[in-house]
């Protein structure tokens, strides 16, 4: 049997706690959308209302968002290596950037 890249796409998720003072703005963003950048899979942000809504590698479209400081939301990623590229997305979600 041969092992190509017909393996199940993963499907992950975390809930992460925005940490930043001033939220998910245009500089976290680009640090988001760069993690995206050439990801093969697709990546969502379920919102407190209950939306789930793509994000891409398009700084504008996670900054459009509005994440707030102590807002929490479950990310989920669905493709290869979902979990690794989950947990980089986590943490660039969730931790305080030391810019203002």
């Amino acid at each position: 049997g041969s092992r190509k890249a017909t393996k199940m796409a993963e499907k992950m998720e975390k809930v992460i706690v925005i940490q930043n003072p001033r939220g998910i703005h245009i500089r976290p963003s680009g640090d988001i959308a760069a993690a995206l950048r050439g990801y093969e899979g697709k990546a969502f942000v379920v919102m407190e209302d209950g939306k789930c809504t793509e994000i891409t590698a398009s700084p504008l479209s996670i900054m459009a968002l509005a994440l707030r400081k102590g807002m929490v939301i479950p990310v989920r990623v669905e493709g290869p290596k979902a979990s690794s590229k989950l947990s980089e997305l986590a943490e660039l979600f969730s931790k305080c950037y030391d810019y203002t």
